[in-house]
């Protein structure tokens, strides 16, 4: 039986009290108009705090929204648990503590029933304290792009990063690929794996999602544990994208050695690293026009002092 939304909105929140309505009355004012085409899908884990009422609170107050409290203290689990649950065509996904532009999803639902693409890629709006945010919702404007042009461009890490946040996948794509159960950089283990999958691949000059940056992300303040999981991400990305685009991959080993790798205390993931950058074919890199200048020079240093 076809689902009747064409999109679930996967809402994950965590001790968001002091965000959480915010985002919810940002997400309804995001569905004006295509209301009866959107399910919300609200997984609060294991707050401490107001979220967990102020989610059920929101819920009974709107149509086409599930709820479930969960203790999971994974964000892996918790995003594989919110796309189990979700019966939309397509997947976003929506943190308890950012936001959405007014009137944006019309736009959105629209293109996703005529195209029917595989990805709907939009870019984030970086919210920073102190600084002017986008305030109106301009129109969706996308270009057609090949996957080996995705990937490139995830690979570049400009114009798209590894965020599942403001995104729009069809949900069959999460059929044979799940999240991992990390704590952070799940969705840079994950993101990969979906591009590879992907074929009919849209990119958006504007994206509808506020992601504030409030300096106490998971992937902040980075200790052994977290590194570990960024090189498990890393390793994961090698081996799903492979010898095609080798000297873009090898960038990301360079930038995670050069700040990381004094940090790392595990002889085995030291090793991995430095494998990594034996590894890279210095011709080929340094004359690769698509790799930047500063990550040759940081690779050149490597490569005479040592990357300990």
């Amino acid at each position: 039986m076809d689902s009747p939304y064409t999109l679930s909105v996967l809402v994950t929140a965590h001790n968001c009290e002091k965000f959480i309505t915010e985002t919810l009355n940002s997400l309804k004012n995001a569905c004006t108009g295509v209301e009866e085409q959107i399910e919300i899908v609200l997984v609060n884990d294991s707050s401490s705090d107001n979220t967990s009422e102020m989610l059920h609170a929101f819920a009974a107050s709107c149509s086409h929204v599930k709820i479930v409290d969960v203790m999971f203290r994974n964000i892996g689990k918790v995003r594989n648990f919110a796309v189990s649950q979700a019966s939309g065509q397509y997947i976003t996904m929506l943190d308890g503590d950012d936001q959405l532009l007014q009137n944006s999803f019309s736009d959105i639902v629209h293109f996703l029933q005529v195209e029917q693409p595989d990805i709907l890629l939009t870019p984030l709006n970086e919210v920073y304290a102190g600084k002017s945010t986008p305030q109106q919702w301009q129109g969706l404007k996308t270009t057609a792009l090949t996957q080996h042009q995705v990937i490139e461009k995830f690979l570049i890490h400009r114009e798209i990063q590894a965020h599942f946040i403001g995104q729009y996948i069809k949900k069959s794509l999460f059929a044979d690929h799940h999240f991992p159960d990390f704590t952070c950089y799940e969705d840079a283990y994950l993101f990969p794996s979906i591009l590879k999958a992907s074929h009919k691949i849209f990119f958006a000059a504007q994206g509808p999602y506020l992601y504030f940056k409030r300096g106490q992300s998971l992937s902040s303040a980075l200790d052994a544990h977290k590194i570990s999981m960024l090189i498990k991400a890393t390793q994961q990305m090698d081996a799903v994208l492979g010898e095609r685009y080798r000297n873009l991959l090898s960038c990301h080993w360079i930038n995670l050695a050069h700040k990381f790798y004094p940090l790392i205390s595990d002889e085995h993931e030291q090793g991995v690293v430095k494998k990594a950058i034996d590894q890279i074919p210095v011709v080929s890199f340094m004359a690769d026009v698509k790799v930047r200048f500063s990550l040759k020079k940081k690779f050149l240093k490597m490569k005479l002092r040592g990357i300990s």
